[in-house]
């Protein structure tokens, strides 16, 4: 399993972006419950943790999200999922993937990439497949992106789902 500090980290960051209703890490930055200085330094910390390569999201979460998702189920509703793309710091890009549970996004999955500028498809494709275990077949589902965060010629396991819609 995961070592305290990383369990701990992960219930904080995830209070934080429900406390932030979005998944925006620069206003995490403002209420991130830890003890760590100055802003610099939170946003260090919240970097640091998301492009952790012992930290694997998509196994990480896979619990939590399917009781999410279940909920979802359960209420009749959509499974609205937001894609965002958000400059970390240092060169460093963050794709998140998160489900609007009420009127709060939870992060789902996410990838932290050092790149200037746009996250390629690819990873996106990446994420949007790995995601696509989380939901079972026959769930309605709606992808919310920026126009310039999805590339529609290329489709997603995810996405193929025939209940499955886009908002661009």
């Amino acid at each position: 399993g995961l070592r305290k500090e990383y369990i701990e980290a992960i219930a904080d960051l995830t209070a934080t972006a429900l406390h932030c209703k979005n998944v925006n890490t620069s206003n995490w930055v403002d209420v991130l419950p830890r003890d760590t200085g100055s802003r610099q330094s939170k946003e260090r910390y919240i970097l640091r943790f998301l492009a952790n390569p012992k930290i694997k999201p998509d196994l990480v979460m896979q619990g939590f999200v399917k009781e999410a998702v279940g909920r979802v189920r359960c209420n009749g509703s959509v499974a609205v999922l937001m894609l965002d793309q958000s400059k970390i710091a240092g060169g460093f890009e963050c794709l998140m993937l998160s489900l609007r549970l009420g009127k709060r996004a939870i992060p789902v999955l996410w990838s932290v990439c050092q790149t200037q500028g746009a996250i390629g498809f690819a990873t996106q494709e990446e994420l949007l497949d790995k995601a696509s275990r989380f939901f079972p077949e026959g769930i309605p589902m709606m992808l919310v992106a920026d126009l310039t965060l999805i590339h529609l010629s290329a489709p997603t396991r995810l996405l193929s789902n025939p209940y499955a819609d886009f908002c661009l």
